[in-house]
């Protein structure tokens, strides 16, 4: 079992080629949205083009499931054949039961509440651009952080779930820190 995780791409399809290139391998990528739109407080920077994003995740091999973000709107389905309006996503696979969503609007404590609700023990979010692993309370928290706009040490990162691990890689393919399941 792969499981790519990617967030935050905001618009930059050569970004999203090298985490898809490294994730080819993965039966499924879970996104935490924040798809197309660069956001208000984030630079456009030299590559923007969302509509070139949409044509890659239109035309992935690979099953995308997208949660949405908050720049993700209504006029972003219109270019994305694939339906991205569920605040949250839930993906089961060989015991892992995956709770996504972009986390823009919750707290740690309702995130918690969630995952018992769900049964998740897995809880992946974006927004912050952040890398995050966190292990509470039995529920493993990540943040895959941006492979397009990183924030905290400026290292755009995905994440690769395989052999019981949890990778964080950068868009050259080399693990930055990896975790047991």
């Amino acid at each position: 079992m792969k499981i790519g995780v990617i967030s935050d791409v905001h618009g930059y399809p050569e970004k999203l080629d090298k985490a898809l290139d490294y994730l080819k391998d993965c039966e499924v990528i879970l996104c935490t949205g924040d798809v197309l739109y660069h956001g208000p407080r984030n630079p456009i920077l030299e590559g923007y083009n969302p509509l070139e994003v949409a044509n890659r995740i239109n035309n992935s091999n690979i099953p995308i499931i997208i949660a949405q973000g908050n720049c993700d709107s209504e006029v972003d389905a219109m270019v994305l054949d694939i339906p991205f309006f569920s605040p949250c996503v839930f993906y089961e696979k060989n015991g892992l039961r995956i709770l996504v969503l972009h986390g823009h609007d919750v707290e740690d404590e309702k995130l918690y509440k969630l995952s018992k609700f769900y049964k998740a023990n897995i809880i992946i979010t974006g927004h912050t651009h952040i890398r995050r692993y966190e292990n509470k309370n039995g529920v493993i928290y990540l943040n895959p952080g941006s492979i397009s706009v990183p924030k905290g040490d400026g290292v755009p990162s995905f994440i690769k779930i395989e052999d019981n691990e949890i990778k964080f890689l950068n868009l050259n393919g080399e693990i930055i820190e990896k975790f047991k399941l």
